[in-house]
């Protein structure tokens, strides 16, 4: 008969493995990989992450039958009770690094406001957004928002912003992911909200296209993308899918976007001098230095970048705002438990939402769609920003 403590070990066990294979699955799609090499070690990470606990307990309860315990069965074994100890010890770290890390949160940088309007794109296009049977399929699943947009309107503080850009308003748009799984009118829809908005600025964060035959999307979707002082664009790693990527990026600024990959561009607004760079690393190099006359407080520097794991890279450059998407809020977020898979370096730290970390503040969108198309109480973002001088 397994006793308590057995069942607590087991449980331990199993947790503790779990929270380390997505720990990994999170690392991984943080690096530079090529796109087979990722999508094979995925097929490993589902392997061992669900095979991997079942296959191993019900041995180690079969071999109660040989044994007083679940403690005295991992002694014949030593290197699987090392493992278990590992999970074990994982399974009591994590929820206090959960813990601190939602104090944490709480002491966040919050804006000063959001206002979040919440569409149902189906009901007013009038029928599915949805494209293929697999997608269709998802969209049956209980609580699936893909066909939702949340648009927040957010007011930041920004402790460095000139009196001159009081009131700049920024649009934010990130992970379009053109699959042909959603439906191009769901991001036509998308792009004529964004153009209510009214913004100086538009910013365009990466994975645009996954596919070649929605690169032909482009024209009537970002090509009709609208701002007073210009649309910005950096590429993601998903862009990097496509079989031409110079032409890509030459369709792009065809369509009449500006491309800051591994540039900065300089304008001016109210007086004021604003340097747009992009950073598209680790996927493309190089990134957009800024020029040694562009460094002083009498510029203000915007970083367009596809991850969020770019923030160092922009502190150590004095960058004023960044702009960042690629971790999609995680797309699944669990009651209490927020996100789980985010692919990042820093795990679900950064998945979503607002952070700042002298001298730069960030924004990480959770994007409009996904290579996968569901979401779970991580509904799509379209996001006006309009900053304001702190104090």
């Amino acid at each position: 008969m397994v006793s308590l403590n057995d069942v607590l070990l087991i449980s331990g066990f199993v947790f503790g493995h779990t929270a380390l294979w997505v720990a990994m699955f999170n690392r991984v799609h943080a690096l530079p990989f090529p796109c087979r090499l990722i999508s094979a070690l995925e097929k490993v990470h589902v392997l061992f992450l669900v095979a991997g606990p079942v296959a191993v307990t019900g041995w180690m309860l079969g071999g109660f039958r040989a044994h007083a315990s679940f403690a005295a069965l991992l002694t014949e074994y030593p290197v699987l009770a090392g493992y278990a100890f590992v999970c074990c010890g994982i399974a009591i770290f994590i929820p206090v690094i959960w813990s601190v890390r939602k104090v944490t949160d709480l002491q966040l940088l919050q804006p000063l406001s959001n206002h979040t309007e919440q569409v149902d794109v189906s009901r007013e296009l009038g029928h599915a957004v949805v494209g293929t049977r697999g997608a269709l399929l998802l969209s049956k699943i209980p609580g699936n928002q893909l066909g939702e947009l949340y648009i927040h309107d957010k007011v930041l503080s920004h402790p460095r912003l000139p009196s001159a850009l009081e009131g700049l308003t920024i649009g934010h748009l990130s992970d379009f992911h053109f699959t042909g799984k959603i439906k191009r009118e769901y991001f036509e829809y998308v792009i004529d909200r964004a153009n209510e908005l009214d913004c100086d600025i538009v910013a365009v964060t990466g994975d645009i296209v996954d596919t070649d035959e929605c690169i032909d999307w482009i024209p009537a979707t970002l090509g009709r993308l609208q701002s007073r002082h210009g649309v910005y664009f950096v590429l993601g790693n998903h862009d990097k899918r496509i079989t031409d990527v110079p032409g890509l990026r030459s369709t792009l600024r065809e369509a009449g976007l500006i491309e800051v990959a591994g540039r900065t561009h300089e304008i001016e607004i109210a007086g004021q001098r604003v340097a747009l760079a992009g950073n598209e690393l680790p996927w493309f190099r190089p990134a957009g230095e800024l020029a040694a006359d562009q460094q002083g407080a009498e510029t203000f520097r915007i970083l367009l970048s596809h991850s969020p794991d770019q923030l160092r890279w922009a502190r150590k450059r004095q960058f004023d705002l960044m702009l960042a998407g690629h971790t999609h809020g995680g797309q699944i977020r669990f009651p209490v438990i927020g996100p789980v898979v985010s692919p990042s370096l820093y795990g679900v730290k950064y998945a979503s939402g607002l952070f700042y970390e002298a001298p730069t503040l960030m924004h990480v969108s959770r994007g409009l769609s996904g290579l996968d198309p569901i979401r779970i109480n991580c509904a799509p973002e379209l996001a006006k920003l309009t900053l304001r001088c702190a104090g």
